[in-house]
């Protein structure tokens, strides 16, 4: 396989492993199963928990069709009411605002006596008792503030009696004072009882029979309990925009106390409807009663002067005058127009003839007088023989010659009868705008005299429009006075849907589901998010298309170097890999030179060149390590070797050839095919010597007598020192640590590959957990 092959088998595993994201979030997440376990149950303890306390409330309906007022007809067909001002979508709107008004609620609650709480004692989750469930009623007379600090305890004492406990929560010195109790006291049913907090009296309800014989009573804020109900219980709202049905919804946790406050409420606005128009229409008779008398006094007097205004200025024929002058004014400006056309189309023609044009026609059109028009034909037929003869015959032609002539003849002819016509337009047009102006004169008197006929007729008309009309609406109001009418149907009574109940249970556990599994997969990538380190292959190829040649095993021997013959252990199987991938991916292209290199100092770049040394003498491959990071020698050490007196650096600064590479050279125990370089005692240039002649003839050297030359560099990452280097390789390793290396610096390994400063880049991956 080629090198060019296997870099596109690599591309196409990446995009065949990208294929399978979701199973490896999966696996992420299953390896988390413990926290996955412990959310379930904890959210599931908390959903529980809080349906305990929570109460239940269901959507409680009623839907109501407003009439439409203007549809009531009486006997004789007409409209008994008319008066609405507003439109249908308006009037809705209007009395959605009145039944979701406070005082209205109030009326509501108050009726229903709602400013008592009743609750059985001892049980839990706390519950509101009401209507059947409760076998006396408070009839409340008056309550004082002081009474929603105290709460009641009834205990039934028998058929007709009963006990009252009081306990009072007043925090105030006054209130402490009082005793917290007062004890029981027996009262029997009806009997009005007289309290600092308030008057009340209990009645017996005999229908009903209960299992509790003690009950807990709290007082409520009435006004504060319907300025609740209105804004978050109570939503009133239209089902249709283009009908008038509105539907009412109250949320509340006792079904039948829902309908019964909303059955109320309906009753109530159709009562308060009905007498508010009552007084309404009372209120509008007597007004009408008022302006009718005023307006037959005021329409006597116009009629009265109607007659006197006629009779003064002679106005019987007025129409007929105002018709005849309109018309012969019409007749004067249409002559007046004619003439004035006229006389701009004869200066139109003077001036072309004067212009001199020869060969132009004239236009007669408009030309009233006989014989300028007769003149004006002649010489356009002139102009049409002249303009025939010019094109057959020269222009010394006695024929052309004498049409030249003729032509100017008329042309005089034609100026001075253009002359005379002007003339007598002229008077024409002063003629006619003199008798314009007479009649303008004569007609001028008659509009003014018009205008204050129909001002006082208009007055007339509107008077007695309105005489009529406030008749007809004094008897509509007469007709509703007492008459009972509702301005609304209702279409269903209260009713409760028990399968809005809300908060719903199967929504908490789901809600609650959901919770547990958003917390552990939000903690998870969270992690993610926040983790700046390689985790592993998906990092690198996330960031870098350059492939990753192989991974190394963390090292758990606590060695440093494979021994000879380990062939078992996951390290040694790794270098053994290495290898191996190394000669397969570059088979045809020699990877003789291969330069180790990282980002950062502590990913590992001399314990892989090592170990790769010996992986690579172990195949019978003569092998040697340079070590050339001047900042972190260290691979002498790590082979185990003490090191030599001369290295790299005392070769390269040498003046003459006393130190050859075998001075250098430091064999390594155990395997004779593995030579190690060393640095040296020297300091070491290294943008300078590694790109001198000496290093030039100490890597040929290298490369004639070593199958493998190994290059332990320093890290590109803040080095200069290792691209220097890069003319002597063939393949570049970039050593990438798990859990040590950043992900910022994958950038550096792309930046190799696109700006190609080393031949065959590659990744390794570094001390690879088990898991």
């Amino acid at each position: 396989m080629t090198e060019k092959e296997y870099f596109d088998s690599q591309l196409s595993s990446r995009d065949n492993e990208e294929n399978f994201d979701l199973k490896a979030l999966f696996s992420k997440y299953l390896k988390s199963w413990k926290l996955f376990l412990i959310s379930l149950i904890v959210f599931m303890v908390l959903a529980i928990i809080a349906l305990q306390f929570v109460n239940t409330s269901y959507d409680v309906t009623s839907k109501i069709l407003l009439k439409n007022e203007t549809s009531n007809i009486d006997a004789s067909g007409n409209n008994l009411v008319n008066n609405n001002p507003f439109s249908n979508s308006e009037k809705v709107n209007n009395e959605i605002e009145v039944l979701t008004s406070v005082h209205l609620m109030r009326s509501v609650l108050d009726s229903l006596s709602l400013q008592c709480k009743f609750i059985a004692p001892g049980v839990f989750p706390e519950t509101e008792l009401y209507g059947p469930e409760l076998p006396f009623k408070i009839v409340v007379d008056t309550i004082f503030p002081l009474a929603y600090d105290t709460t009641l305890k009834i205990k039934l004492e028998g058929e007709d009696s009963f006990s009252i406990s009081e306990e009072f929560d007043g925090s105030s010195d006054e209130e402490s004072s009082m005793s917290s109790s007062y004890g029981y006291n027996r009262y029997n049913y009806g009997y009005k009882i007289e309290k600092p907090y308030g008057t009340f009296h209990i009645v017996e309800n005999k229908n009903v029979t209960s299992e509790n014989s003690e009950f807990t009573v709290e007082f409520r804020d009435i006004d504060e309990l319907a300025h609740d109900y209105v804004k978050k219980a109570l939503e009133i709202y239209v089902i249709n925009k283009d009908a008038s049905v509105i539907n009412i919804v109250l949320k509340e946790s006792n079904p039948e106390k829902g309908e019964d406050i909303i059955n109320s409420l309906v009753a109530m606005y159709g009562q308060k409807a009905f007498l508010q128009k009552n007084i309404l229409a009372l209120n509008n008779v007597k007004f009408i009663d008022n302006r009718l008398n005023t307006l037959s006094a005021e329409l006597s007097e116009v009629e009265m002067n109607v007659a006197q205004f006629k009779t003064e200025n002679e106005l019987a024929n007025v129409e007929f005058d105002v018709t005849s002058f309109s018309e012969q004014e019409i007749d004067y400006d249409r002559k007046l127009a004619e003439s004035e056309i006229e006389l701009k189309v004869l200066s139109d023609i003077e001036r072309n003839l004067r212009r001199g044009n020869e060969g132009a026609t004239l236009n007669s059109l408009s030309v009233s007088s006989p014989n300028l028009t007769y003149l004006i034909d002649s010489y356009n037929r002139l102009q049409i023989d002249r303009k025939s003869l010019e094109r057959t015959v020269p222009e010394n032609n006695p024929r052309m010659i004498d049409i030249r002539d003729q032509l100017s003849q008329l042309k005089s002819n034609i100026l001075g009868s253009l002359s005379t016509s002007k003339q007598s337009l002229r008077s024409t047009i002063g003629s006619i705008r003199n008798r314009s102006n007479k009649f303008a004169q004569k007609k001028q008197k008659i509009p003014s005299m018009q205008r204050q006929l129909l001002e006082i007729s208009r007055e007339q008309g509107i008077k007695e429009n309105l005489f009529l009309y406030l008749l007809q609406k004094r008897e509509e109001a007469a007709l509703m006075v007492g008459a009972k009418q509702d301005n609304f149907t209702v279409i269903d009574k209260a009713i409760t849907d028990y399968e809005s109940g809300s908060p719903s249970k199967k929504l908490y556990v789901l809600i609650s589901l959901l919770l547990a599994l958003a917390l552990p997969v939000g903690i998870i990538h969270l992690k993610d998010f926040m983790n700046t380190q390689v985790l592993g292959k998906k990092d690198i190829e996330k960031r870098t298309s350059v492939p990753i040649i192989g991974e190394i095993a963390h090292n758990t021997s606590g060695k440093n170097l494979i021994e000879k013959g380990d062939e078992v252990s996951a390290l040694a199987q790794g270098f053994r890999m290495m290898r191996m991938n190394l000669d397969f991916i570059l088979s045809k292209k020699k990877a003789q030179t291969v330069l180790v290199t990282s980002a950062i100092k502590g990913e590992g770049k001399t314990f892989f060149s090592s170990n790769m040394g010996v992986a690579l003498a172990s195949s019978s491959s003569k092998v040697v390590i340079l070590e050339l990071d001047k900042h972190n020698p260290e691979l002498i050490k790590t082979l185990g070797e003490t090191k030599n007196e001369f290295g790299v650096s005392n070769y390269l600064n040498q003046s003459n050839d006393s130190i050859t590479v075998n001075d250098i050279l430091v064999p390594v125990k155990d395997n004779a095919n593995l030579f190690a370089i060393g640095l040296g005692s020297e300091q070491i240039d290294g943008l300078e010597l590694f790109g001198s002649k000496k290093m030039e003839e100490l890597m040929a050297q290298l490369r004639e007598e070593f199958d493998y030359i190994l290059i332990d560099s320093a890290p590109i990452g803040k080095l200069a020192d290792t691209l220097a280097l890069s003319k002597y390789t063939d393949c570049c390793l970039y050593m990438v640590r798990e859990k040590h290396s950043k992900l910022e610096d994958l950038g550096i390994i792309e930046d190799v590959r696109t700006n190609k400063k080393f031949k065959n880049p590659m990744v390794v991956m570094n001390d690879v957990s088990a898991k």
